[in-house]
């Protein structure tokens, strides 16, 4: 619908005397030069009206009309007729226009703001828009009276107050949400900012480990392998000065397959060395078993840095040579304990062919070493075990187990020079028969012994061993079946202070048991295994005489729930083993 300029002015007009009338009442002698002020030399913007209701002129307006006339004549009617029915009047005029700012509504003007501020928080269940509808409401309610001065196309807002409870309550519950927020980021912060006169400056916080002392942390690090330590070392600088304490270097451990090995030992040395830059004499131990990957180069860094290097396992490593092993053996004049388990390409244990032209004297061809082990050196034979006899007078402790290429000479090489053996292992050398025994009968300290499958080893050479080594304490002939009573009678009369015997498969009877019941009193570990010719009454012998057994393997004999409650009513502590189901 078009409007008239007129119209336009008139409905953009305040009707003032409208106003007027409602707060003083109608006067009808009041002019409207009262309206104007008289003492400037402009005229208002604001329109006058006299006591009948025709409009004054100003410098900006004009003479309405008299529809204008008519329509404050019915504005004043309705107003008289809402205050006899008590209604209040409508909180602005009926042209959309408010009389002035009033803080307790939002205006037209301010709906923008209106729907800004009242954005629900994510701590807040409740809706804006429940808000505004209930507030809408209410305020269409309570001036449903007075619509009619409303025009149809003006908007009627939302009488939302500043100080509703609904939005006092977002409000509170985001702040509430900001605190915490802001809590939970400072607890989370690495670094503490302490203020100090005006500055700042960042101090670390300390964690639980910055707790522990260094000896502490040392004596931690001292469990772990080398490469571990090195892993280490990139935590932190503290950590980094701590793995490099000497006192964690004693021994290197690198038990890592995929680790180049050569390079390693090549750091590490020279890392290690602090005041003599050419010799690394922190080092007393280094075991780099399993690891393939090592090479002669590696056991020449050891050589040349290495010097007081006592021990060194070299388990599995099948990529070395004599040469560089002797090289080893040459300079590390300290080295006592050498372990060579499974390297294939090793025949011999000896010192360089300089060494040995420079080395005038017996006894500096000779080298300390007290402990070798040749376990599954299958290159060893009896020429070879010659050479360790020769240049290792000194052993105590040899292990040549599965070492299927050496016999009865090798034996004799080792009975002639290395005569303060203790403990020898040769189980599963094929070619060691009776022969070979009587040889190692010379060795007077002679405590340990394993001669286990070895099948040509009868009674003869047990009996003549028995009654030369009489210090024995250990002895393991599990699958000797040449062996009897007859040899278990000397054992039992001869070495009567042995702890440990193992007889599995061996043709004893309860005969050769009641024997080494009665003469064996500080047995503790006795295997009869397979012995088919075991019965009951061996083991009822055995139990009762021998009541320090600690230890007993009676798989795949025949005896009966009986023996098995007289073992147990005996020796309290005994560990039975057995393939019998009805004994549990």
């Amino acid at each position: 619908m078009m409007m008239t300029e007129a119209n336009y002015r008139s409905k953009n007009l305040t009707d003032w005397n409208g106003v007027l009338e409602d707060l003083f009442g109608s006067d009808n002698s009041q002019k409207a030069d009262s309206l104007h002020d008289s003492s400037s030399g402009f005229a208002s913007d604001v329109p006058s009206y006299n006591s009948h209701g025709s409009s004054m002129t100003t410098f900006k307006g004009a003479p309405d009309t008299s529809a204008q006339d008519k329509k404050s004549t019915e504005r004043e009617r309705d107003r008289e007729r809402d205050r006899e029915k008590g209604n209040k009047p409508p909180p602005w005029p009926s042209n959309g226009q408010p009389s002035h700012r009033n803080p307790q509504h939002y205006h037209p003007q301010d709906l923008n703001m209106h729907y800004r501020m009242s954005t629900p928080s994510p701590m807040s269940n409740r809706s804006v828009s429940s808000v505004n509808t209930h507030s809408t409401a209410s305020h269409v309610s309570s001036h449903k009276s007075s619509s009619s001065h409303v025009t149809q196309h003006t908007p009627v807002p939302p009488k939302i107050s500043y100080k509703n409870p609904a939005y006092e309550y977002q409000l509170d519950k985001h702040m509430e949400e900001i605190q915490s927020n802001i809590k939970r980021i400072e607890l989370q912060e690495n670094d503490k900012i302490i203020t100090s006169k005006g500055t700042k400056y960042r101090t670390p916080r300390l964690s639980m480990f910055d707790l522990i002392t260094d000896e502490v942390i040392v004596k931690i690090f001292s469990n772990l392998p080398s490469d571990q330590l090195c892993k280490s070392s990139r935590v932190c600088g503290r950590w980094y000065n701590l793995v490099w304490d000497p006192l964690l270097w004693k021994h290197i451990v690198i038990r890592n397959e995929r680790i180049n090995v050569d390079k390693a030992l090549k750091y590490l040395t020279k890392r290690l060395s602090f005041n003599t830059p050419s010799v690394c004499v922190l080092v007393e131990s280094i075991s780099v078993n399993g690891c393939e990957r090592l090479s002669d180069s590696g056991l020449h860094t050891i050589a040349k840095r290495c010097s007081e290097l006592r021990r060194l396992e070299l388990q599995g490593c099948s990529n070395i040579s004599n040469e560089a092993l002797f090289e080893v053996t040459s300079y590390c004049v300290n080295l006592e304990h050498l372990d060579v388990t499974g390297c294939p390409c090793i025949t011999s244990i000896s010192l360089t062919d300089q060494m040995l032209r420079q080395a005038s004297a017996h006894h500096l061809r000779q080298i300390h070493l007290r402990y070798l082990d040749m376990t599954d050196c299958y290159a060893l034979d009896d020429e070879g075990l010659r050479t360790v006899s020769l240049h290792c007078s000194h052993l105590q402790f040899l292990y040549l187990r599965r070492c299927v290429r050496i016999g009865d000479n090798g034996l004799q090489f080792i009975a002639h020079y290395c005569t303060g053996i203790r403990e020898l292992s040769i189980s599963d050398c094929k070619k060691v028969t009776d022969f070979g025994l009587c040889e190692l009968a010379k060795l007077d300290d002679l405590r340990y012994l394993s001669v286990a499958k070895c099948d040509k080893v009868s009674d003869v050479g047990i009996i003549h061993l028995t009654k030369h080594c009489r210090k024995l304490r250990y002895l393991n002939m599990r699958g000797c079946e040449a062996v009897s009573d007859d040899a278990m009678d000397v054992l039992a009369r001869n070495c009567f202070r042995i702890k440990s015997l193992d007889i599995g498969k061996c043709d004893v009877t309860d005969e050769g048991l009641l024997v080494l019941a009665q003469n064996c009193s500080q047995l503790k570990k006795l295997s009869l295994k397979s012995c088919d010719a075991v019965t009951d009454s061996g083991v009822k012998a055995i139990a009762k005489q021998c009541r320090n057994l600690q230890q007993l393997n009676i798989q795949d004999c025949h005896v009966t729930v009986d023996a098995y409650r007289a073992v147990k009513r005996y020796c309290k502590r005994c560990f039975i083993e057995h393939t019998n189901p009805g004994f549990y």
